[in-house]
C-alpha cells in the first residue's frame, strides 16, 4: 500500500503501515517490498525482535498494544495538530517516538480537517451507542477531532490532576462524588457520554424538561441556580450510568411554591403530564 491508496480506501484503519508490515511477516512467500522507510523498518523489527536497534518502534508498538493512559493522550493530541515536540512534553516521550507512533499506528495526519473515517476509527460506537467507562481513549479522541487545542488541553489536565494512584483510567473518575474537577467539565463529560438517542428513556426525559424549564425561566438568576442544579444531578446522573448504580426510575421532583403564571409555574403543569413521551404500555 501506498499513502495515496489510503487516501482512496476507506476501509484503511490508521495503523494500515502496521499492518502491511505483520501481513508481510506472517506470510514470507509475499515478495512486496514496503514503499517507504518506516514500514520496512518495521518489518524488519517483527522479523528480528531486535530492541536495541529500533528502540521507537519497540515504545510505539509497547504503547498502541497496552492501550493504556499513554495511548488516550497521545492520539488526541495527534487529531487535534499539535506538532511532535509539543506532544512529547506532554505525554513525557521523545519526539521521534511521538512520530514513530503517528506513521506507524495513528496515521492520520495525510487526512486533514475532520472527517468519517476519522470518527470511525478514532472514537467509534460509543460516539453513538453511548460511552462506556473503558471508553476514555475514545472520548478524548472526540475532543481531539473537534480541533479544539486549549479545551482539549483543559480536558486532559483535569483529568491528571484528579487521577490518584491506583485508580484505573476510566471516565467516571471525572464524575465520581469527591472528584475536584471543574463542574463545567464534568458536565461537559456527562452530556457527551449517554447513547444520543434513548427515546425509552426516563431519566433522559426528565433532563430533557429540566432543560426546557430553565429556558423559560424569566431572570438570569433563576435561570443561573438552576442550571448549577442540572449540571450536578446530571453529573451525579452519568456517574451511577457508567458504575452500573442507576435507578431504574428517576426520582419524583420535590414540589415548591412558585407564583402563578410565573413560566416555571406553566412548565410544571407540563411536566405533570407528559403522557405523549411515555412509551406505550407503561
Amino acid at each position: 500500500m501506498t499513502n495515496a491508496l489510503v487516501k482512496a480506501d476507506p476501509f484503511a484503519t490508521p495503523s494500515w503501515r502496521w499492518d502491511v508490515a505483520e501481513q508481510l511477516c506472517n506470510q514470507p512467500g509475499l515478495k512486496a517490498v514496503p514503499e517507504d522507510q518506516i514500514t520496512r523498518d518495521a518489518l524488519s523489527y517483527l522479523k528480528t525482535g531486535d530492541r536495541q536497534k529500533f528502540p521507537e518502534i519497540q515504545t510505539s508498538y509497547q504503547i498502541f498494544k497496552e492501550d493504556g493512559l499513554r495511548r488516550a493522550e497521545l492520539e488526541p493530541r495527534i487529531l487535534v495538530g499539535q506538532s511532535d515536540s509539543e506532544i512529547a512534553g506532554f505525554c513525557k516521550l521523545t519526539p521521534a517516538v511521538v512520530q514513530v507512533y503517528a506513521d506507524l499506528f495513528f496515521c492520520v495526519r495525510d487526512f486533514p480537517g475532520g472527517s468519517d473515517w476519522k470518527l470511525k476509527h478514532a472514537v467509534g460506537k460509543p460516539h453513538f451507542h453511548g460511552y462506556q467507562d473503558h471508553n476514555l481513549r475514545q472520548m478524548w479522541n472526540w475532543f481531539g477531532l473537534t480541533g479544539q487545542t486549549e479545551v482539549l488541553n483543559w480536558v486532559i489536565k483535569s483529568y491528571h490532576d484528579e487521577l490518584k494512584p491506583g485508580d484505573e483510567p476510566t471516565l467516571s473518575v471525572y464524575l465520581r462524588p469527591s472528584a475536584s474537577v471543574d463542574l463545567r467539565v464534568q458536565a461537559l463529560i456527562a452530556e457527551l457520554i449517554p447513547p444520543i438517542l434513548q427515546p425509552h428513556n426516563r431519566w433522559e426525559q426528565k433532563f430533557m424538561f429540566d432543560s426546557l424549564s430553565i429556558r423559560l425561566m424569566v431572570t438570569s438568576e433563576e435561570r443561573d441556580r438552576a442550571l448549577q442544579k442540572y449540571k450536578k444531578d446530571r453529573v451525579k446522573y452519568v456517574y451511577q450510568y457508567l458504575t452500573g448504580q442507576i435507578k431504574s426510575q428517576p426520582p419524583e421532583t420535590k414540589s415548591h411554591n412558585t407564583a402563578p403564571g410565573s413560566s416555571e409555574s406553566v412548565f410544571k403543569k407540563i411536566q405533570k403530564s407528559p403522557r405523549s413521551l411515555e412509551p406505550r404500555g407503561s
